[in-house]
This record gives C-alpha cells, sequence and structure tokens, in this order.
C-alpha cells in the first residue's frame, strides 16, 4: 500500500520503518525542515506566553528538560540508546533533549527513512474517498496527493491547555503557559505560583524554586498532605486554585489566600488538535479523540490510525508497537472483527472509564494498563511482546520516583536494562555526574 505519514518526529519516523518493513511504500510529511518533532528545541517563545493566541512553535522544550524515563526505557525495540544503537555510552541515564534528538536523528540515518521524507510542507487537509487525498502546500505550492492509508503522527505537545479559572482575565500578574519557558532568570526574587501536576510543574517548582522569592507548587494532589510536608527549601506545596482576584490574590480551595503572587505558570497540559481533519471524521473533546478503536484505528475507517495519543506510558516503545500493528494489519498479517464489535469495544471502555470517574481528558492516559495494552497489540499481531525486563524496570522506576520525586534522575537507579549501561561509578555520583560508561 501507498501509505502517508503526518509528522517526521519520534512516532512518524517509527511509524515509516515499520510500514517500509511489512512492504508498504511510505511518504513522510513534515512541515519543518528536520526530524524529530518536539524533540526540537527552540530558544524562542511565542507573543503569547499563554500561549492561546497568534503564531505557533511547535516545541515545548525548556533548557534544562531531561528525560523522566532512563533511555534503556526510552530505546526502539531493535536501536538501543547506547553505542551499540544510536546513542552514546557517555549520554546520562536520563538523557537530555539534544541526546534525544541525537538519537531520533541517529535512527532517521540508520534506516535511510530521510529519502521519504517531504520537508517544509505542510498538509492542509486529508480526505477519504476511494483512498485519501492529501492536500499539502509548500514553498506556496499546494498539491493533492493520493494515499491507500494514512498515519497521523503530529504530536500533542504544542497547543497549550489552559483551564478557565474563575478571574483569570482580572487577574493583574504575569501569567505563562510552560510551553512558553525555557529558562528561570526572568522569575529571580519573584514570588512564583506553579499549577499543575505533571512531570513540568515538578521541573519547573524546583528550578524556579531555586532563585525565586517565593514558589507556591498548587495541585489537587496535596489536598491532604500533612503541614509538615507542605514545604521544602525551594517551594510550598498548596492546593489547587479555586479563583483569582482582581487585587492579585490567589484563592485555594481550601480556603487560603496566596497575597503578592507576581507569576501564574500554568504546568496544564496540551490539546489534541488535528487541523487538517474535518471534525465530523476526528471528534476531539476535551482532549477526548474518537471514535477510535485501541486508542489508535478510526472505528470506521480501518486506513486511518493515529499514533501516540496515549499519555503515562513508555513513549518510544509504545510508538513501535502501535505501529507495527497498523502496517501488519494493512499487510494483511491479521484480520480486524467487524466495525460493530469494533464500535462497541471503545463505547464499553468508554463507559468503564466514566464509571471508574475518569475525567474525560484522561481517556487517553494508559499509566495502569499500558504494558497490558501493548501485550494485546503484540498478539493481536502477531508479534513479540515486549520482553519482561521492560514491565519490571519501570515498576521499579515508579517506585524510585516515588521515593525520590524531585531527585531521581541524579540519584542511583540501580535496575538496569540488558544494555551497554552499568551503575555509575561512586565518584560521578558523588559529584552529580549521572554519567555511563561501556562494560
Amino acid at each position: 500500500m501507498d501509505v502517508a505519514v503526518i509528522g517526521a518526529g519520534a512516532a512518524g519516523l517509527v511509524a515509516a520503518r515499520e510500514l517500509i518493513r511489512s512492504g508498504h511504500t511510505v511518504t513522510i510529511f513534515e512541515r519543518n525542515h528536520r526530524v524529530g518533532g518536539i524533540w526540537v528545541y527552540a530558544s524562542e517563545t511565542e507573543a503569547d506566553p499563554l500561549g492561546q493566541n497568534g503564531a505557533r512553535i511547535h516545541g515545548s522544550l525548556y533548557h534544562s528538560l531531561r528525560t523522566n524515563l532512563p533511555r534503556d526505557l526510552m530505546a526502539f525495540s531493535d536501536y538501543a540508546f547506547d553505542s551499540s544503537g544510536g546513542g552514546d555510552d557517555a549520554w546520562p541515564r536520563f538523557p537530555g533533549h539534544a541526546e534525544v534528538l541525537r538519537y531520533i536523528e541517529n535512527f532517521a540515518h540508520s534506516f535511510g527513512l530521510y529519502g521519504c521524507i517531504r520537508f517544509g510542507e505542510q498538509v492542509e487537509s486529508i480526505e477519504p474517498g476511494t483512498g485519501w487525498t492529501v492536500t499539502s502546500i509548500a514553498a506556496g505550492m499546494r498539491r493533492h496527493s493520493h494515499f491507500d492509508a494514512v498515519t497521523v503522527c503530529n504530536g500533542h505537545y504544542s497547543e497549550p491547555r489552559v483551564p478557565a479559572l474563575a478571574g483569570l482575565s482580572e487577574w493583574p500578574g504575569q501569567l505563562i503557559h510552560s510551553h512558553n519557558y525555557r529558562e528561570p532568570s526572568p522569575f529571580q526574587g519573584k514570588r512564583v505560583a506553579v499549577l499543575g501536576a505533571s512531570a513540568s510543574a515538578v521541573d519547573l517548582s524546583m528550578e524556579i524554586g531555586r532563585i525565586a522569592a517565593a514558589l507556591y507548587w498548587c495541585t489537587p494532589a496535596f489536598a491532604t498532605l500533612p503541614d509538615a510536608a507542605r514545604s521544602n527549601s525551594f517551594f510550598q506545596r498548596r492546593q489547587n486554585i479555586e479563583a483569582l482576584q482582581a487585587d492579585g490574590t490567589i484563592v485555594l480551595q481550601d480556603g487560603a489566600v496566596l497575597d503578592g503572587v507576581e507569576v501564574l505558570v500554568f504546568c496544564t497540559g496540551y490539546h489534541y488538535r488535528f487541523p487538517f481533519l474535518d471534525p465530523a471524521l476526528v471528534n476531539v473533546d476535551d482532549n477526548w479523540v474518537s471514535p477510535l478503536y485501541r486508542d489508535l484505528l478510526h472505528v470506521d475507517h480501518p486506513t486511518l490510525a493515529f499514533i501516540g495519543l496515549p499519555f503515562k506510558v513508555v513513549p518510544f516503545p509504545l510508538f513501535e508497537v502501535q505501529a507495527r500493528w497498523f502496517a501488519r494489519l494493512l499487510a494483511g498479517d491479521f484480520h480486524l472483527p467487524p466495525a460493530e464489535q469494533r464500535a462497541g469495544e471503545a463505547a464499553a471502555r468508554v463507559m468503564a472509564l466514566r464509571a471508574d470517574g475518569v475525567a474525560q481528558r484522561h481517556f487517553h492516559r494508559r499509566q495502569l494498563d499500558c504494558y497490558d495494552y501493548l501485550d494485546t497489540l503484540a498478539e493481536e499481531s502477531r508479534a513479540p511482546r515486549l520482553p519482561e525486563w521492560h514491565r519490571q524496570t519501570t515498576a521499579a522506576l515508579l517506585s524510585h520516583v516515588a521515593v525520590h520525586p524531585g531527585s531521581y534522575r541524579d540519584l542511583p537507579f540501580a535496575v538496569y536494562a540488558p544494555t551497554r549501561l552499568q551503575p555509575d561509578p561512586p565518584s560521578a555520583l558523588q559529584h552529580g555526574d549521572q554519567g555511563t560508561r561501556r562494560r
């Protein structure tokens, strides 16, 4: 089949690799002029600090960002994140964004994917018919291309989500989303509040808290914390924000009031957006993308796939397993149940999520069942499961993070995947160097 892949980030590249391996012809559309997607760092920020208006910058990386997974868990199954694959043995166990980008670039080179990519070509629309018509524009020229299938890999960390807090428009302080945060110096000596519970909220609270006059990290997760656990040398943990006031105060859900806050930083996630798809074809409602089978395949159009929607997962391995499933489906290696059954299974999953009280914007969260989900896809597509060490290392990592939530990247993590990585020498650890070396 002729297959279009939208995006040349990690998801798009591994999708292309898996499609080619299954005998398909691939064209990758990439609006920028290099591979990497969200892993391409841009020091520039948008004119609107909240990211709600004006020109969009695709990346959301801050300068100090490091992965929240060790690189042995980040790697694709047959392309290690060390010197035997696309990485370097000297890189940190929890690498920075520059190392991740280098790994992605090496992957594209190693598997000969650059020749498939149309750089600088933005997709305007994707329309079903006899196959799919992809309308794109490059250098002011519009063209229409026909494909048998489409794989959407455009990422979902570019359009900031800002909750509708009461009094937001009247609050006189500075508002910024983490999408437009790059480094902490603008917050030197200021009183800052951070809203959110994501990895970026942890990182920014630690980083800004070191130089701010005061930092309040606000999230519902802190509602039951005892008073003794609410403060450390960098920040205070406080309850979620209830409202912002025109006099500059911030009212929390427990009735407490924060006074004198000068900057509010939103670490509140991102929207799923598919501007090239008709909303009648694919609906996005409060970050729930539907109608999808297996969080992956359009229920009624089984030649349209979305790679990488689940979050709170091991991302690169998930991209690979999803892509292999779709590639093998298109090749006829296995068959789907009837459309009615696919729709029924999708509806049953949503009903179960609602019954469990899961917020709609979290319907694609797979934190608790990530490996079961990946095992299901592997079994259906007659592919090998991820090895057991993967699950065991992830479980050990979660325990490590729970004990050391702010410093887990810089403390010894003794569980290692079967790669060239080995525990760091004590002298390196004593100096905060999480480097690795060859066996």
